[in-house]
């Protein structure tokens, strides 16, 4: 009887338990933006009751999943959208273990690829898991839920070449694969064709740069489209190469995020970069001093 008595107990317990974590853990009501602490890399993720955006997955599966463990309910194994905003090792080896744990919905990239062993190791991931890979370019919309979800507008780059993204998928032999990666290679620097996104939620408008420099900042300042913001995702994890000063001036972040490793071997963020921010009277928020990063919209 009293062997009895413990397992109810016990059992009593594992409810409870069970009730608490899920309590804990139920989607708030206001949107957040978490900058996952991965180390040198970048991985956004934007949280809107039960829906979940990645954008980009760092370095490493290990780094990009605790965060994700952290922020999303346990019993929650789904992702709407994944942004893959370049194909560098630090935006994109994280998401191997992402598309394998998680039921991705919907996977976006643009034309910045180049041939590596990581991106073989991604495309073989995403092949498994029949994920279908979609190319993005400048003036498109990504609509998340009709009612009350979350639209992200591609402000770049523009005129995605489809061959290039699709060699992330398995519809094209290994010789086109080659020949179009070949190609790619030559286009030079591949940062400045990274995604670049606005969102506007609840009247706070935030922009994710992805990995642009210069180059697309001064094309987007003579294309006009640029717009104030409340939030930036600081360029390429504060190289002095980006987030110049007449790229910051029309801006105006109130708050600039940047995604950096500790006493990483690129000096990021630079002593330039974190100057023109402060020259702008922007909050600088980091990484690397910080941890991982949580704002409510």
């Amino acid at each position: 009887m009293v062997g009895m008595n413990k397992k109810i107990f016990y059992l009593v317990g594992m409810m409870i338990g069970f009730v608490l974590m899920v309590v804990v853990q139920r989607p708030s009501d206001k949107t957040k933006l978490v900058m996952c602490d991965v180390g040198q890399g970048d991985a956004i993720l934007i949280i809107k009751g039960s829906i979940q955006v990645l954008i980009d997955g760092g370095p490493s599966s290990e780094k990009v999943l605790t965060c994700l463990t952290e922020q999303i309910p346990f019993y929650d194994r789904k992702i709407e959208l994944i942004v893959l905003t370049n194909t560098d090792f630090d935006h994109m080896s994280g998401l191997i273990g992402v598309v394998e744990r998680y039921d991705v919905m919907q996977f976006v990239t643009s034309d910045g690829v180049h041939e590596s062993d990581t991106l073989n190791r991604f495309r073989q991931a995403l092949e498994e898991q029949e994920i279908v890979v979609t190319a993005v370019e400048q003036g498109d919309k990504i609509k998340i839920a009709e009612q009350d979800g979350l639209e992200f507008a591609v402000i770049w780059p523009p005129k995605t070449i489809a061959e290039y993204v699709a060699v992330i998928g398995d519809q094209m032999s290994e010789q086109e694969r080659e020949q179009y990666l070949r190609a790619s290679a030559k286009r030079g620097n591949l940062n400045e064709r990274s995604v670049v996104l606005t969102l506007l939620e609840d009247n706070k408008r935030i922009l994710l740069s992805g990995d642009i420099g210069d180059q697309a900042e001064q094309q987007l300042l003579e294309q006009g489209i640029l717009q104030d913001i409340d939030i930036l995702k600081v360029g390429h994890h504060g190289s002095k190469y980006a987030n110049t000063a007449e790229f910051l001036a029309r801006v105006k972040p109130e708050v600039a995020l940047i995604s950096v490793g500790a006493k990483n071997r690129y000096g990021h963020p630079t002593k330039e970069t974190l100057e023109r921010l402060s020259k702008i009277g922007a909050q600088v928020r980091r990484t690397d001093l910080d941890g991982t990063i949580e704002i409510e919209l």
